[in-house]
């Protein structure tokens, strides 16, 4: 199994227009059309509170079988008329770009 960690710097005045985007536009797209299985979405409860300059305030993870599963699931998703649609009309919420990881878990993992 392989897990996608995405990582956001979302405009801060924008976080909650995002995360209602997210909730009600995006993800059903994902999950439902595209079964994309998602573990968890969050938005970073306090953001300031690192020793980071400018920490990401958005973090999700999507498990794939393996990386063809993920190029795949993605490409087939974002040329659909449903992203398209879900996608119409948002303001630029993002103040840079995104940053995605491919973790693989260690034999004890609880996930795998």
């Amino acid at each position: 199994m392989l897990y996608e960690l995405r990582s956001y710097w979302v405009e801060p005045s924008l976080l909650q227009a995002y995360l209602a985007w997210a909730n009600d536009r995006a993800l059903p797209v994902l999950q439902g059309e595209f079964g994309f299985r998602v573990l968890g979405f969050w938005s970073v409860a306090d953001a300031t509170g690192t020793v980071e300059d400018d920490p990401p305030n958005v973090v999700w993870i999507i498990a794939w079988r393996d990386r063809a599963e993920r190029e795949a699931g993605w490409e087939t998703a974002t040329r659909s008329s449903a992203w398209l649609a879900a996608r119409e009309g948002i303001p630029k919420f993002h103040r840079k770009p995104g940053n995605f990881k491919f973790l693989t878990a260690i034999p004890r993992s609880p996930l795998q």
